[in-house]
């Protein structure tokens, strides 16, 4: 019997809906923000600043068990983090199947800036029919809202700009956000 199966038998019983309900808040919220603080390798000094909070409070949102923030608070810490925020009613087999899933070692949600980066690399793959050189990396900068560096490697019109982009299958693009990202597109 997998763990889900064994899960869903202990769920047959209302007070343990209720308690997993309950410790999803009180103990897999702490795991989420500890995941994240590591992920942005920030202290809890920095997310209290970022989210406008005494440390105090980050210290006590952290142990699991002892503490159940408040949706203001969950939404302060969503800013702070500058991501997303779901809060929902979900069906118990979802909420079993996230609880069973959810490995601290390896959560980690990006900032906005990192997923509009993504964002606009994953529209640039789709095909640019007659686009000119110019047009593709303004509209590269525009989606990103980040500086754009061509590669050395492919010749040069001026600060970086290659002299053409089509017929370069393999260019590099990078786009400098609070990491360089080195972006290799067909």
């Amino acid at each position: 019997m997998n763990t889900i199966s064994k899960l869903w038998t202990k769920l047959k019983d209302k007070e343990y809906r209720q308690a997993f309900v309950w410790s999803q808040m009180t103990i897999g919220i702490p795991f989420q923000i500890r995941a994240l603080l590591k992920s942005r390798d920030w202290t809890q000094e920095e997310l209290a600043q970022e989210a406008d909070m005494l440390q105090p409070r980050i210290s006590a949102l952290l142990r699991p068990g002892k503490t159940s923030p408040n949706i203001k608070t969950l939404c302060r810490l969503a800013t702070a983090f500058d991501c997303g925020l779901i809060v929902r009613f979900v069906p118990f087999s979802e909420l079993a199947r996230w609880s069973e899933t959810f490995n601290p070692e390896s959560y980690s949600v990006p900032r906005f800036e990192q997923e509009n980066a993504q964002v606009a690399l994953a529209s640039l793959r789709k095909p640019l029919a007659n686009a000119t050189q110019e047009a593709t990396v303004a509209a590269i900068a525009r989606a990103s809202n980040d500086s754009i560096r061509v590669a050395p490697e492919l010749t040069t019109a001026g600060e970086g700009f290659p002299n053409s982009l089509s017929g370069h299958s393999g260019s590099v693009i990078s786009i400098s956000s609070a990491r360089t990202q080195e972006i290799a597109h067909a």
